[in-house]
C-alpha cells in the first residue's frame, strides 16, 4: 500500500540518500559533503514553511518531496502559493507513478489549505506542462564589461549620482531586519516576488562566499546588491567574474549607486554576470553584448542567454476569483464563459461564469448569458493569470478559441498585467 506522509528527522537519512541518487550533480560525494547535508536538512525541517514528505511503499521509502507555504505578491495584493521542489524518487522505482502521485498529492494539500496557486522550477518543462503548469517568464543571463555600465551610474539632472557609490558599505547579520524591509518594499512593487523565507534571510549571512552591500540614505537601507566572485574557465587566478546574485532597490538613487560600485570594480573583474527577468536591462547599458562575439541572423549582436524556469499553476478556479477580488482587470466591462480543462485535477476543470464590471471580477451562475466564451486548458489560463503572457499570444499560437474572434482586443486588456512575474526565490 502506498501513502504520502511528511517525514521526522530520523528518516532524513534515507531522505538523503533518495535526493543524492536523483541529483548527482549535487557533488554530495564525501562523507563530509554528506554530513553537512544532513545538518541543512535537519535546519530546514524544523522551518514552518517548509515540509519534507516521503512515498513509503509497503513502509520502504520510494521517493521525496519539499513542500514551501509561500506567500506571493500577485498584481495588487499578497496570496497563498503552494511550492514545490526537491522531487526525486528511487532509482529502483523510476516508471512505478511515483512522481506523478507525490505532485497530485501535494496539488490536493494546497487545495486544501485554501491556496489557489502553486509553483514549481521544473526538472523538465515538458512534463509539468503535461500536469497543468504554465510557463513563467524567461531568465536572462548576461555577461557585460563594468565598463558597460554607466559612467556616472543614472546621473540625470534630475538625479546627480556623483559621490552615490561611495555611500554604499557592506552588510552584516546585524542589518538584516533593514535588508528584509527593503526586500519587502520591492516584493510590493514587483508582481510574482515571493515573501523572504526567514531561512533563506538568514543564510544570506552565513556563506563566506556571498558578499552583500547596500546603500543607506536617510538612515534607511535603500537598496543592496548579493553578489558573489566566479573564475574564469581556464584562467589564471587573477582572473574572475563578478556574479550578480540579486539587485533590490528603492528608487534611482539607490539603483545608481548599487550600479556605481559595480562599475568601480573594473580592475578587478572581467565580466559582470547578471540572471534577470527584466526584459528591457538591456537598455540601462552603454554596451550589452556579452563578449562572445557572436551574431545571430546577420547583424543581431548577442546580448544575453535565456532559459525557461518557474511555473504556475492554477489550482483552484473557484478560490482564484476571491483572492483576486481587488485586482482591477483593465477597467473592462464584459460576461465572460470560461471552459476551462484540466486533465491532471479534474475537479479544477470545468465552466467558470465571470461577470467584470469596472475592471471587477465577481462568479456568476455557469449557465447564465455570456457575452463571449473561451476554451484554453489549465497551464496557458495559469501563465495568463500571473502575467507572463498575454491573451493575444494565446490566441495567435491557437492556444485559446472564442465564441467570437471581435473579443481578442478586450480580453488581451482584461488579463494584461501590468507588469510581468518575477521570481528571485530558488527553493
Amino acid at each position: 500500500m502506498r501513502i504520502i506522509r511528511e517525514v521526522d528527522e530520523k528518516e532524513l537519512d534515507e531522505f538523503a540518500r533518495i535526493t543524492v541518487e536523483a541529483f548527482p550533480g549535487l557533488k554530495i560525494d564525501t562523507p563530509e559533503a554528506r554530513r553537512r547535508m544532513l545538518e541543512q536538512l535537519s535546519k530546514v525541517l524544523k522551518e514552518p514553511i517548509v515540509h519534507f514528505f516521503g512515498v513509503f511503499d509497503e513502509g520502504q521509502m520510494v521517493g521525496v518531496m519539499r513542500c514551501y507555504d509561500f506567500t506571493m505578491k500577485l498584481h495588487d495584493g499578497r496570496v497563498a502559493v503552494g511550492g514545490l521542489g526537491g522531487v526525486a524518487v528511487d532509482l529502483r522505482h523510476k516508471k512505478e507513478h511515483v512522481a506523478a502521485d507525490m505532485v497530485r498529492h501535494y496539488l490536493d494539500n494546497y487545495r486544501a489549505k485554501g491556496a489557489a496557486l502553486a509553483a514549481l522550477y521544473p526538472f523538465r518543462p515538458d512534463f509539468y506542462r503535461r500536469m497543468g503548469f504554465g510557463y513563467g517568464v524567461k531568465l536572462n543571463r548576461y555577461k557585460f564589461s563594468p565598463e558597460a555600465l554607466p559612467a556616472d551610474g543614472l546621473a540625470s539632472d534630475a538625479l546627480p549620482a556623483k559621490g552615490l557609490a561611495e555611500r554604499v558599505d557592506y552588510l552584516s547579520a546585524a542589518d538584516r531586519d533593514d535588508v528584509a524591509a527593503c526586500y519587502d518594499r520591492f516584493l510590493e512593487r514587483t508582481n510574482g516576488l515571493l515573501e523572504l523565507p526567514p531561512h533563506v534571510l538568514n543564510g544570506l549571512f552565513s556563506d563566506p562566499a556571498v558578499h552583500l552591500v547596500g546603500y543607506w540614505a536617510g538612515g534607511q537601507l535603500r537598496g543592496y546588491l548579493i553578489f558573489r566572485f566566479e573564475a574564469v574557465p581556464d584562467g589564471n587566478w587573477l582572473l574572475n567574474d563578478l556574479q550578480v546574485r540579486a539587485l533590490v532597490y528603492d528608487d534611482a538613487a539607490a539603483l545608481a549607486a548599487l550600479l556605481g560600485f559595480l562599475r568601480k570594480q573594473a580592475d578587478q573583474v572581467g565580466r559582470i554576470i547578471y540572471e534577470t527577468q527584466d526584459e528591457a536591462f538591456h537598455h540601462l547599458l552603454n554596451d550589452p553584448r556579452d563578449g562572445s562575439g557572436n551574431l545571430l541572423a546577420g547583424l543581431w549582436h548577442q546580448t544575453n542567454t535565456q532559459g525557461l524556469g518557474i511555473m504556475y499553476r492554477v489550482i483552484d478556479v473557484a478560490r482564484l476569483w476571491a483572492v483576486l477580488g481587488d485586482h482591477d482587470f483593465g477597467g473592462v466591462t464584459t460576461r465572460l464563459r470560461l471552459n476551462l480543462s484540466d486533465t491532471f485535477l479534474p475537479e479544477n476543470a470545468g465552466i467558470y461564469r465571470i461577470d467584470f464590471n469596472a475592471g471587477r471580477a465577481t462568479p456568476a451562475a455557469a449557465d447564465s448569458p455570456a457575452d463571449v466564451a473561451v476554451n484554453m486548458d489549465v497551464s496557458d489560463f495559469s501563465s495568463l493569470i500571473v502575467g507572463a503572457v498575454d491573451f493575444d499570444r494565446l490566441h495567435a499560437y491557437g492556444r485559446v478559441t472564442l465564441s467570437d474572434d471581435a473579443h481578442v482586443p478586450l480580453l488581451t486588456r482584461l488579463f494584461r498585467a501590468k507588469a510581468r512575474p518575477w521570481c528571485m526565490t530558488h527553493f
